[in-house]
């Protein structure tokens, strides 16, 4: 049979796929775009008749009615990276967050012992292969091949990503059923840049010299940095998440990969995250190569990257240099993601160097300005960079290097680069915890 033929007698209805899903089972639906609208609307419709089904997902952009309150009897979520479909209401109890670095996002899904998958594809090409495309790397190659039924969703808006080895390709004959949707995808558009973010991008990009091979972390502060780096020349991309900006750095010569020492005048990334310009962009595009994420993040891999520079967001630091990225308090607000697998790696690289970015300040609810350097973590903050790794910090007001200071000279270099407003609470903290005289 030519996969014509198989793709034909596949083809079926949201509905009838639905069935093939039971209780009990552990199901990857993939993330981002690619959780497929139909299916797992239709599984969800199944509420009740099963039961017990855990849904192993990241970076989830809308709600999936699986996810909704009245399901929570029924279905269990799992993610590894909070996306915005995902954080949006904690109260409903329906998402449990995996802590992970997301370089081992295959072992978590090992563990869980996930045996059915369901996602959004791209239409297959002339050889019936179709692409798991945009976020195709929270579902691994390996744990696709140990499912015991693989249903897709063909949308033709979904671009055509060129992977390493074509390991995003998935063949007709390698799934059980198929249901065309062709839907739009979501978006994810670009987040209107602060002064303050404008004066942090200035000074990373001071930080980032010709030749280098950089990875930007996830989110606006990211995407400002991308536009703040037109003027360098040679740059490469060794990355998670590749950006609007990102492109753009490409589109306009800035990156062009020959100075890389590993996989040269390639993009390397896992994640397109962007609007329908960067959608188009990655079509059929062979500069920008897709790879599985445990592949990306390996710090060893990373660490083959001459001049490796990483840039990670964080939402604050305490005074020894701990770095808290993904709560606030006690609340999960996003993920360890690749943070930690970068820092690591990029330190390890001839010439590399890691930094942290954040601005000195944010409001709270109320209007009232908080400071992002804190003496001590509020109660049930997670630590996800150790200050044992921690290189570089930078805020608006400068960058300063940790590694190898003791705590006294790490101290007042962080309260140096916080608000100026704020620096003699810190300075009185400091001194009542006896870490400065």
């Amino acid at each position: 049979m030519n996969w014509r033929e198989d793709y034909k007698r596949k083809l079926t209805t949201a509905e009838e796929i639905a069935k093939a899903y039971h209780s009990g089972d552990k199901i990857s639906v993939c993330g981002g775009s690619n959780v497929p609208p139909s299916i797992s609307k239709a599984i969800a419709k199944r509420a009740g008749a099963i039961t017990d089904v855990t849904f192993c997902q990241g970076l989830v952009l809308d709600i999936p009615d699986y996810m909704r309150p009245e399901n929570q009897d029924y279905f269990k979520v799992e993610s590894v990276f909070l996306g915005a479909g995902e954080r949006q209401h904690p109260e409903w109890g329906t998402i449990d967050y995996v802590p992970k670095h997301l370089g081992s996002l295959e072992q978590w899904l090992l563990h869980t012992g996930v045996n059915k998958a369901a996602l959004a594809v791209s239409p297959p090409n002339e050889n019936g292969y179709m692409v798991r495309s945009l976020y195709g790397g929270l579902l691994p190659r390996s744990i696709i091949e140990r499912c015991e039924y693989v249903a897709v969703e063909v949308n033709e808006h979904i671009p055509w990503v060129c992977s390493d080895e074509n390991v995003f390709a998935i063949h007709v004959s390698e799934v059980d059923a198929i249901v065309e949707n062709h839907l739009l995808i979501p978006e994810v558009h670009d987040i209107p840049v602060t002064p303050v973010e404008e004066q942090l991008a200035a000074i990373i990009a001071d930080m980032i010299p010709d030749g280098a091979t950089v990875q930007l972390g996830y989110g606006g502060l990211a995407n400002c940095i991308g536009y703040f780096l037109k003027n360098k020349k040679d740059l490469g991309i060794h990355t998670e998440v590749f950006s609007n900006s990102m492109m753009d750095l490409v589109k306009c010569g800035t990156v062009n990969g020959n100075r890389k020492t590993l996989y040269p005048g390639k993009v390397v990334y896992t994640f397109g995250v962007g609007d329908r310009q960067l959608f188009d962009f990655l079509d059929h595009n062979e500069t920008v190569m897709a790879c599985e994420i445990s592949k990306v993040n390996d710090p060893t891999i990373i660490a083959r990257n001459d001049n490796m520079v990483s840039v990670n967001n964080a939402l604050s630091v305490d005074l020894t240099g701990q770095v808290a990225s993904e709560t606030i308090g006690a609340r999960q607000y996003t993920a360890t993601g690749g943070q930690v697998n970068f820092v690591l790696g990029s330190q390890k690289a001839k010439n590399g160097k890691s930094l942290i970015a954040l601005p000195s300040t944010y409001k709270d609810k109320e209007g009232t300005v908080r400071s992002r350097i804190v003496g001590m973590f509020p109660m049930g903050t997670v630590v996800t960079t150790s200050r044992n790794d921690v290189e570089w910090v930078v805020t608006e007001y400068g960058a300063i290097r940790l590694t190898n200071k003791p705590v006294s000279k790490r101290v007042k270099s962080l309260i140096g680069i916080a608000h100026p407003d704020f620096r003699d609470e810190l300075n009185f903290m400091a001194r009542k915890q006896l870490w400065i005289r």
